[in-house]
């Protein structure tokens, strides 16, 4: 239980800071590929510096669970940010919330509980060797790669889809790292700055973070935010059970309701990434994608200076 309380709370600060985020790079200048301009400009927006410590408190939250807990648990949890991040804008941009949203956030819901209660994911009881680290790694790197070319070209939705997707797959071997990193971090000092996981944590975790940037900036916040939320499970699941030995429960009818769960998720996951709360995948307006200027706090000084 404890597991799933701080993974829900990793996955609530996770929804709050995207969305500061997303405010603080919306209007950078866009550029081809992940760059240092795009860093300098996020450093310099306060809204950009908010998001940042809400989800640097959302990851300690998630370390603390990948502690006492597995890939194939807390990752799954993190789908939850996706609902909860529908909530805060429906709440906080007054966007009218449609029986078909409240059908897709049903779905999510219930895709995600059978899953987890179904499959039983186990711990995992093996530390990962080197070459095991290395193969991930390597497969990991050549698929994010990939996904940052092609999201180099085309238009605004493909491109934030792509980008978000490859920072998402690298966040799964953060993951990764992270529950490694937590176990040496209870060993000692010593253990931790002995560990090369650490290293390999802060370079890869600051290369994904950069990339879902460049995501937010370059297209509409839906296509960015459901490929950030909805990658990370799967490769996360692949990722526990080549390096920890973590299973899900097998057996033809247990698979049969797993594949299925995860799929009726994967629907609901998707009508809540599509829907108007966040906005039109296929717009092709930059305005329209915009949150600046939409919020309650931003209404309410329009409205005040009206009636002044």
């Amino acid at each position: 239980m404890v597991v799933v309380v701080l993974a829900l709370l990793a996955a609530t600060a996770n929804a709050v800071a995207s969305i500061c985020q997303r405010l603080g790079v919306e209007d950078a200048p866009v550029r081809r590929a992940p760059s240092i301009p795009l860093v300098r400009h996020m450093v310099r927006r306060p809204v950009w510096l908010l998001g940042f410590a809400i989800m640097a408190g959302g990851y300690v939250a998630q370390g603390a669970a990948l502690h006492g807990g597995s890939l194939n648990v807390v990752q799954p949890l993190m789908v939850s940010e996706l609902i909860i991040l529908v909530a805060v804008l429906w709440f906080w941009y007054a966007t009218p919330m449609r029986e078909r949203d409240v059908a897709a956030g049903v779905l999510t819901v219930a895709g995600l509980g059978v899953f987890l209660y179904v499959a039983a994911p186990s711990v995992g009881q093996r530390a990962a060797s080197d070459a095991r680290w290395a193969v991930v790694s390597l497969v990991i790197a050549g698929a994010i790669a990939v996904l940052i070319v092609l999201g180099m070209r085309g238009p605004s939705w493909r491109r934030a889809l792509l980008r978000g997707a490859g920072a998402s797959t690298g966040f799964a071997l953060v993951a990764a790292l992270t529950k490694s990193v937590t176990n040496a971090l209870m060993a000692g000092p010593g253990a931790l700055f002995g560990a090369w996981q650490l290293y390999a944590l802060c370079g890869v975790g600051l290369f994904s973070f950069v990339v879902m940037q460049s995501a937010f900036q370059v297209g509409p916040f839906a296509a960015s935010q459901s490929a950030l939320i909805l990658v990370n499970p799967f490769v996360s699941i692949v990722v526990g059970r080549v390096l920890f030995g973590e299973t899900l429960r097998g057996g033809v009818l247990d698979t049969t309701v797993e594949a299925l769960s995860l799929v009726v998720m994967i629907v609901g996951a998707v009508g809540l990434s599509t829907s108007s709360l966040v906005a039109k995948v296929h717009e092709q307006s930059d305005v329209a994608h915009r949150l600046s200027g939409r919020g309650r706090y931003a209404r309410w000084r329009q409205q005040r200076s009206t009636v002044e």
